[in-house]
């Protein structure tokens, strides 16, 4: 691309959305806090501005990527020679037994709002970080609860044409969903919970933040969990014991796994696997895309070789 034709598309970014920003250096958005620029960086309030910035990406054929929360997700050190389009519409109501969010809403705030609303069934989602788009079409998780066991319906918009779809037509199973498949982009999910008669929803809330306190790390940034758990069929001899919540439900943690082979406190730089839970890479201050891209390489081949298992991120490189 020329620079002439770089400033020429810059011309009309600007002109149709104030908040842009050319070069911006993605990682400040991230939760990793790692990440070099976007060419351009594009916030939206509305699905009409989000349709207008997929037009000017697919009219100029620019390479693109949608998000919300920063969570799940690593920057390459040289950055994104695109479209970073950033949702950031993120209202909600309650009706009854019912929240009716956008995408952009974090997850952890909807758990809120569905507790003041006098509901329970989402107190779990306290504990994922993200937004709900992005909870919805990972189907997200965490103290046993799924978005596929919450979600009613969710409004996506699929090849620039929004569609609603049901909760069988969503497609979730294990950290997946159909808009993994289709592109969709998540604007917004009605949730189906049940009313909190006994108002117990915050003592719950309150107690799986205790855990996640307890059994996650704190301080460093992170991007949450990188791997998925491990589903199986049949347990393999050379696993060892493996405890029996995971032969029963026949998904190992990958942090069991990561740390049964001995990497916790694994560092490459500043990149370090986590001491108090195996599935979480910290940035110690100064750490690299680089960096934490070796090291999850290393995480994987060490797991392969103690257990013959090959780990599947769940986080999505941008960039690489």
């Amino acid at each position: 691309m020329t620079n002439c034709m770089a400033d020429k598309i810059w011309e009309q970014i600007e002109a149709a959305f104030s908040n842009a920003k050319q070069g911006a250096r993605l990682g400040a958005y991230t939760t990793f806090k790692i990440g070099g620029p976007a060419k351009y960086l594009v916030p939206v309030k509305s699905v009409d501005e989000l349709k207008q910035a997929l037009t000017l990406a697919h009219e100029h054929s620019l390479p693109y990527f949608v998000f919300g929360g920063g969570s799940n997700m690593l920057v390459a050190d040289e950055g994104f020679d695109g479209m970073a389009i950033k949702i950031e519409m993120n209202a909600y109501s309650v009706a009854d037994d019912r929240v009716i969010a956008d995408g952009g809403i974090l997850t952890a705030a909807l758990a809120r709002a569905s507790i003041d609303g006098g509901l329970t069934g989402f107190e779990w989602g306290i504990g994922v970080p993200g937004t709900a788009g992005g909870a919805v079409r990972g189907n997200a998780g965490a103290f046993g609860g799924e978005m596929k066991d919450v979600v009613e319906s969710v409004d996506a918009l699929v090849d620039g044409e929004a569609h609603t779809f049901s909760n069988a037509e969503c497609a979730f199973r294990y950290r997946h969903s159909i808009f993994k498949e289709n592109g969709g982009i998540v604007l917004g999910v009605t949730l189906k919970l049940k009313l909190d008669a006994e108002r117990n929803g915050l003592k719950k809330m309150m107690e799986y933040l205790d855990k996640r306190n307890k059994t996650q790390p704190k301080g460093a940034a992170s991007t949450g969990c990188v791997f998925k758990n491990y589903e199986f069929s049949e347990p393999d001899a050379r696993w060892g014991n493996v405890p029996e919540e995971f032969l029963a439900k026949k998904r190992i943690s990958a942090g069991w796994l990561i740390e049964q082979a001995g990497l916790k406190g694994e560092r490459i730089g500043d990149a370090m696997v986590s001491d108090v839970h195996g599935n979480f890479i910290l940035n110690m201050g100064h750490t690299t895309a680089a960096d934490v891209r070796a090291l999850v390489l290393k995480v994987k081949e060490r797991v392969a070789e103690k257990f013959g298992i090959d780990l599947e991120e769940e986080i999505q490189y941008i960039g690489f």
